[in-house]
């Protein structure tokens, strides 16, 4: 038997696969362990200060906030456990399938991309453990940001199993910190207070907050997409599509909602900015030390995704490298994003516009892939289409192309771009992912032709 064959048993073992597809015999798995993986990810201080941002920054009230943060992440959970279901009948990551609509090369942009995601959602992620780090043991930015890295890529390498498993051990150590700190967050949080116009009225009113708020929560699931299948691609192909999609979606769903509402929730108290904010005038001591270390475990639990997937991506725009080697490059990337970011004191409104830029590539490509998947192929692909250079171009990359364009009015980056159209009615907030979905789903659904193709 050869070392591929029985990675499936081993843990400590360096994945031998890269972006070819999984055989029959390399399948294994349940469907749970997708429900612990991206709720692992997702239970970490990133989420938290994704929702301390409606009533911290925007000025909504706890309770229109709520509302905002629930609609964002049921779109944004719908996706996921969507685009999870492809794994296991495909056997490959989730940009290669990207590949049928979008042609071999036009599926490089993506690709690029998805891998520039991949290490800045790393350095993001990672400056936050870091300042966790540096609050608990007085350590220098440097040396905590080394530990933190190398922690990290060592877990990527090993790849597929070992992070399966860190997610379901370390996803039951967070629950239990986070459960503590939401009992401390609704008990003394100023949970009736109305919102803050005076905020508010800097993006277009409570309407825009809203909005805003909505935009920004279903973009933190949007950065999760297209890294869907890759962590569904060793299921047994006959492993229900019903399982994995409510596996996928209830835990998005949960930990997204409960972060981002336990963070707008705590941001009425102070403004949350870095974790040390949770700690100085906010949690008392002892639960300010326990909450900082789960900090650094969920910047570790949110980060090897992002090495790994982004790894992936490298090896789509067919850069020659080995699996584990594009993960300690996407690693050494995202370490010098990290440092970079810590010399720069405007490290949380570079985060809050990172956040929003993200989604504006994937809501279209989002689009294309589900009306390629669901109704022009009907969830038949030969997997030999995904590696043929043939195809250079598909009528996906134009529609994307037009999607992302068309959008562009309607981006509402403000203190950075305004489209014209968010300039002059901000109560829209940021519509640019809904826009851009829309036109990318529509010319595609018009343009592209059936493809009943038989897997």
């Amino acid at each position: 038997m050869s070392a591929e064959y029985d990675y499936q048993n081993q843990v400590l073992k360096v994945e031998p696969k890269g972006i070819e597809p999984i055989d029959p015999h390399e399948r294994h798995g349940k469907p749970f362990t997708i429900f612990t993986l991206w709720f692992g990810a997702n239970v970490e201080f990133a989420t938290l200060v994704t929702g301390a941002l409606a009533t911290g920054v925007f000025g909504l009230s706890f309770w229109e906030a709520t509302v905002a943060i629930v609609i964002g992440n049921i779109l944004g959970a719908l996706a996921l456990g969507a685009l999870s279901t492809f794994g296991p009948k495909h056997g490959v990551p989730q940009l290669i399938q990207s590949r049928k609509a979008f042609g071999y090369y036009g599926n490089f942009i993506p690709g690029i991309l998805n891998f520039v995601a991949g290490f800045s959602w790393f350095a993001v992620n990672t400056v936050l453990g870091v300042y966790a780090l540096e609050w608990l043991f007085h350590m220098s930015f440097g040396l905590g940001l080394a530990i933190m890295a190398i922690i990290q890529v060592i877990i990527a390498v090993y790849g597929y199993n070992l992070i399966h498993t860190l997610e379901r051990y370390l996803a039951i150590v967070l629950t239990v910190v986070f459960l503590i700190v939401t009992v401390y967050g609704f008990a003394n949080g100023h949970l009736s207070a109305p919102a803050n116009l005076k905020l508010a009225g800097d993006v277009g009113g409570t309407t825009g907050a809203f909005m805003l708020t909505l935009a920004i929560a279903f973009s933190y699931c949007l950065g999760w997409l297209a890294f869907a299948s890759d962590y569904t691609r060793y299921l047994p192909e006959k492993t229900s599509a019903r399982s994995v999609f409510s596996n996928a979606f209830w835990s998005l769903l949960i930990a997204g909602v409960w972060l981002e509402v336990l963070g707008a929730a705590l941001a009425t108290l102070k403004g949350i900015f870095v974790p040390t904010d949770l700690v100085t005038h906010l949690l008392p001591y002892s639960l300010g030390v326990v909450t900082m270390i789960a900090v650094a475990l969920g910047t570790i639990t949110a980060n090897v995704l992002n090495i790994y997937s982004g790894a992936l991506s490298s090896l789509v725009i067919d850069i020659p490298m080995k699996r584990w080697m594009s993960a300690v490059v996407v690693g050494v990337l995202g370490t010098i994003v990290a440092w970079y970011a810590s010399q720069n004191g405007t490290f949380f409104s570079k985060y809050q516009t990172f956040l929003f830029l993200l989604g504006y590539w994937v809501a279209p490509w989002l689009a294309i892939v589900l009306v390629d998947y669901f109704f022009k192929a009907r969830g038949n692909y030969e997997t030999g289409e995904f590696y043929n250079r043939k195809r250079p171009f598909g009528t996906g990359f134009w529609a994307w192309i037009i999607g992302v364009v068309v959008s562009i009015p309607f981006m509402n980056q403000y203190g950075m771009f305004v489209g014209p159209f968010a300039n002059s009615h901000p109560q829209f907030g940021d519509i640019t992912y809904f826009v851009g979905f829309l036109v990318a789903g529509i010319i595609y659904a018009v343009f592209a032709r059936p493809t009943h193709q038989k897997a």
